[in-house]
């Protein structure tokens, strides 16, 4: 359904367009080129929070994920939405492989309040796996967050890793070949292909 911005600015409907389809790097400069040529864009709600999940996929810049945040708030004090990304991006700041990681367990709080946070579920899941080696638990926050968001290809790559480490070897083929038959970037294409036959070592 297209909202009343979107309607307004056509360029916004295009970029959410490409960023569902998990076309990102397309939705990245496009929302990059909206920025540039029309600044008035950073005054929408819309356009700030479609920009900081893109950003958030990317592995942006956390310094500009939370200033467009902190721009977007300003006009908006109190929207939820905005403070619950400012909080996710403040959390992954604060990530680290301490025992009490501040960063772990203000994300948990967040998904135990907002239990459809895809990027809170994708970022605290890679983290528990990459970081803690914690395989069991990475596995339930990135599915839920792929399952939320099945064109997120960032988190399909990080979950086919987990299900390698779990020794899900033949679960872990068959979500590479899917993703790799969806993906609409050639290197995403090839990245999957590779990951199918490439072992994990924690």
């Amino acid at each position: 359904m297209t909202t009343e911005v979107e309607k307004k600015t056509p360029a916004i409907a295009n970029i959410k367009k490409s960023f569902n389809e998990g076309r990102l790097n397309q939705a990245l400069s496009l929302a990059k080129a909206l920025e540039t040529q029309k600044p008035d864009s950073l005054k929408s709600k819309e356009f700030i929070l479609l920009y900081t999940q893109i950003l958030l996929e990317a592995d942006g810049p956390s310094t500009k994920i939370k200033s467009l945040l902190n721009q977007a708030l300003v006009d908006n004090p109190s929207d939820q939405q905005l403070l619950e990304y400012l909080e996710v991006a403040e959390a992954e700041s604060n990530l680290s492989r301490d025992k009490d990681d501040a960063g772990e367990i203000v994300l948990t709080d967040l998904i135990r309040r907002s239990p459809e946070n895809v990027h809170a579920l994708f970022i605290l899941g890679r983290h528990l796996f990459w970081v803690k080696k914690d395989a069991q638990r990475a596995l339930r926050y990135l599915e839920q967050s792929v399952r939320l968001r099945p064109n997120f290809f960032r988190a399909k790559a990080c979950l086919a890793a987990v299900y390698k480490a779990l020794r899900m070897d033949d679960l872990a083929v068959r979500f590479c070949n899917e993703c790799a038959s969806k993906a609409s970037d050639p290197e995403m294409k090839k990245f999957f292909t590779d990951f199918a036959n490439t072992p994990i070592n924690l």
